[in-house]
């Protein structure tokens, strides 16, 4: 009985770690989709092709070991032209043919990111990313992957485990994308999720590289095995001191958790709409034992009739996370308040994160709206730092994706300037900004759920935000959760009937 209960700890235990890795594999993922997004559209709308390498050059996170680049069909053969690349290994009028060529031809059947296996070229190992742009255009996205090695992290987050990524859906020496492991493949007790990107089928392996449940616990199966009959009055006074000990950790944590909750409540109180703005917000946990977390949103006034906004994720569903939480917060609030542009926040911020180690991880998104324009319309600014897209609804019902000014989210190694855009809302519009609880599910790919989103918002009546918050949430009410939800919606109220207004979003990038 006691090696069943260690055992389906330890086994509990790793895959919570596994799910945490897998957590910030799907935010690396999405910043990535996100980023080939947007410059698809640029494509799309028949932008200068600087526009496009700009853009591109500004997301390379490592220059050095990267390439973005714009593809076209060749007309005849399955090869593909790169029409223009920044970044290493990739050139303008090179042919590309093999597992590039055959991801960018998949990218034209499939709504989504299409991920090559791991191929061999003259860099060295190296895997690609797809994305169609329409008409035989492909954003194409290629990292060098050095050989399978373990990698070195300045952060011990993860040192108690053992993780091998595999861009295949088996392991599979050869499609080995990163690992932590000084030897592969993992043998033992190893815990595999496969890991679904876009239409390709990655699988994630995590072993536990020493007894997550504590070295004495993991020993105890045989511990009692040896102490026969003999042990047994011994054994059950420890027994009886556990379940004290255990009795005295749930009481703190019970003390802990109110406080903790007391706290999120506090931060998370129902917003003040400043005047000439609607706003409305929700926060609903995971699952009724699960009353705290990282998630939180924010508006606040910064005089002159703008208003700061924001919408931001902390790793993790416990107190800790709450309580990293409320300092990101308010540190961000003290950002907003002396620096300015939601570029010099988001990096600020950034920068406190790393510094004094608040967090392991951290999304946001910290947008200024602007003053009202004489058409009613307001001006938004905002910084993404590895968030999902904020969402726009129109006054005529159609849905705007807000793409631009990505980065990678806090926490992650990072050197450069955070980007910022910028969009005019027209009177009537609403924006809604969201965490991933909203749209993450296990049968879904992600960018697929947000464009269900956008549809739902479409398709409800009512324009209001407390209505349409209510909808949003009730989109998939009776699909069980696995993270927490919080969002905020803000309106700008329409124009007396016969006042002039824009129609739609125009935007630009910085």
């Amino acid at each position: 009985m006691t090696h069943n209960v260690v055992s389906d700890q330890e086994h509990k235990l790793l895959s919570e770690r596994a799910n945490e890795i897998s957590l910030v594999l799907q935010q690396t993922v999405t910043s990535v989709s996100t980023q080939m997004t947007s410059l698809g559209r640029l494509v799309r709308a028949g932008e200068d092709p600087s526009l496009f390498l700009s853009e591109a050059s500004a997301d390379l996170t490592s220059p050095s070991a990267e390439a973005v680049a714009l593809l076209q069909a060749e007309a005849g053969t399955d090869d593909y032209r790169v029409v223009a690349a920044v970044g290493r290994g990739l050139k303008p009028g090179e042919s590309l043919s093999g597992a590039a060529a055959a991801a960018a031809a998949l990218s034209g059947r499939s709504p989504g990111l299409v991920a090559t296996p791991v191929y061999r070229a003259a860099a060295g190992r190296e895997v690609g990313f797809a994305l169609s742009a329409g008409s035989g255009a492909v954003v194409y996205r290629q990292s060098i992957l050095g050989p399978p090695r373990p990698a070195r992290s300045s952060s011990s987050a993860f040192s108690d485990v053992r993780v091998v990524l595999y861009a295949a859906d088996r392991p599979d020496p050869g499609q080995v994308l990163v690992t932590t492991a000084a030897h592969l493949p993992l043998s033992g007790s190893v815990l595999y999720q496969p890991y679904l990107v876009g239409s390709s089928h990655w699988l994630l392996g995590t072993q536990a590289a020493q007894p997550l449940v504590g070295s004495v616990a993991a020993a105890a199966p045989w511990a009692v095995l040896g102490a026969g009959l003999v042990g047994t009055a011994l054994v059950l006074m420890v027994v009886e001191s556990t379940f004290r000990r255990r009795d005295a950790a749930l009481a703190l944590y019970r003390s802990e958790h109110r406080f903790a909750e007391a706290l999120q409540n506090r931060l998370l109180r129902p917003l003040e709409a400043p005047r000439g703005l609607e706003v409305a917000s929700r926060y609903v946990a995971a699952s009724d034992g699960q009353k705290v977390g990282g998630d939180w949103f924010d508006l606040f006034d910064l005089g002159q009739g703008r208003v700061g906004v924001v919408i931001g994720d902390v790793m993790g569903h416990d107190v800790e996370a709450a309580a990293a939480m409320a300092q990101i917060r308010a540190g961000l609030r003290a950002y907003a308040v002396e620096a300015g542009s939601p570029a010099e926040v988001v990096g600020r911020l950034g920068t406190f994160v790393e510094t004094f180690q608040v967090a392991l991880i951290v999304t946001v998104v910290y947008g200024v709206l602007g003053g009202p324009a004489a058409d009613g319309s307001r001006l938004f600014t905002w910084a993404n730092a590895g968030h999902l897209p904020p969402v726009l609804r129109l006054a005529g019902g159609g849905t705007v994706q807000l793409d631009g000014g990505s980065s990678p989210m806090l926490g992650a190694p990072y050197a450069q300037g955070r980007p910022e855009c910028r969009v005019t809302l027209p009177a009537g519009a609403t924006l809604l900004l969201y965490t991933d609880g909203l749209v993450e599910t296990h049968s879904t790919d992600l960018g697929q759920s947000i464009d269900l989103l956008c549809s739902q918002i479409e398709a409800e009546p009512a324009r209001d935000v407390e209505p349409m918050c209510e909808a949003v949430l009730g989109w998939r009410a009776e699909e069980q959760r696995h993270d927490d939800i919080a969002l905020i919606a803000v309106r700008i109220p329409p124009l007396a009937s016969g006042a002039s207004t824009t129609e739609g979003p125009v935007t630009s990038a910085r």
